[in-house]
């Protein structure tokens, strides 16, 4: 059974019980109605730095109207109980009204994170280092590259230094390499030079071979790069 594309415009599938903990939405709210999932990648087009929970639980409620006595359906949030988006006579509609809601909601929120990182953290507006584990095993590091997705996302990094430390070094029989579009010159506080090969010493440690203009290669460490160029 295939998942519903929220972000193609389908309705989410309906379930009468939520699986963790099991209840039922008249359980939980004392009203009849069915459960529902949203996913972390709703909706589309949020940078990848942006992370919300795996699987958001909302439960649609069929109720009574307190003014006019008729029913309609309310979509509320499982954990917080807030209601989300507008209560209306069919509940397709109600569903369509919430998943609306969240979206703006959480784009709002993509907003405010990268605002906050430029004008509070002094930060670029998205983390500059992007870890991918492809389905091969291999890392891709990709650095300021121009990538929109990296397959197998990972991790986020502020550094080349710590994406090495905290998990390329910490996975030694990994292989890894450069994303094709990422800066091509490592810069160290010492030297500086344009990367010719990526390999792991002896030690299991990731590292570059620069070429200096005078054709002479040496080998740093990942962990010792200032920044890529």
């Amino acid at each position: 059974m295939t998942t519903p594309d929220l972000n193609a415009g389908e309705l989410p599938r309906l379930t009468r019980t939520r699986p963790d903990p099991q209840h039922t939405v008249r359980e939980l709210f004392g009203h009849d109605g069915q459960f529902f999932t949203v996913p972390d990648s709703f909706p589309g087009g949020l940078p990848d730095h942006i992370t919300f929970a795996a699987v958001a639980y909302y439960a649609v409620l069929r109720a009574p109207n307190l003014d006019t006595g008729e029913d309609e359906f309310t979509v509320r949030d499982v954990d917080g109980r807030r209601t989300i988006g507008e209560p209306a006579p069919e509940q397709d509609t109600s569903i369509r009204s919430a998943l609306s809601a969240l979206a703006e909601r959480r784009r709002a929120h993509a907003q405010q994170v990268e605002h906050n990182r430029v004008h509070v953290l002094g930060l670029d507006p998205v983390p500059p280092v992007r870890i991918g584990h492809t389905i091969t095993g291999t890392c891709t590091v990709h650095i300021r590259c121009s990538c929109p997705q990296v397959e197998g996302l990972a991790a986020h990094y502020e550094n080349v230094p710590l994406a090495a430390a905290d998990w390329l070094d910490a996975n030694p029989a990994t292989t890894w390499e450069l994303c094709p579009t990422s800066p091509a010159r490592v810069i160290t506080p010492s030297v500086s030079g344009r990367i010719s090969a990526t390999f792991r010493n002896a030690d299991g440690a990731a590292g570059v071979e620069i070429q200096h203009l005078n054709g002479h290669r040496e080998v740093v460490a990942l962990t010792r790069a200032s920044d890529l160029a």
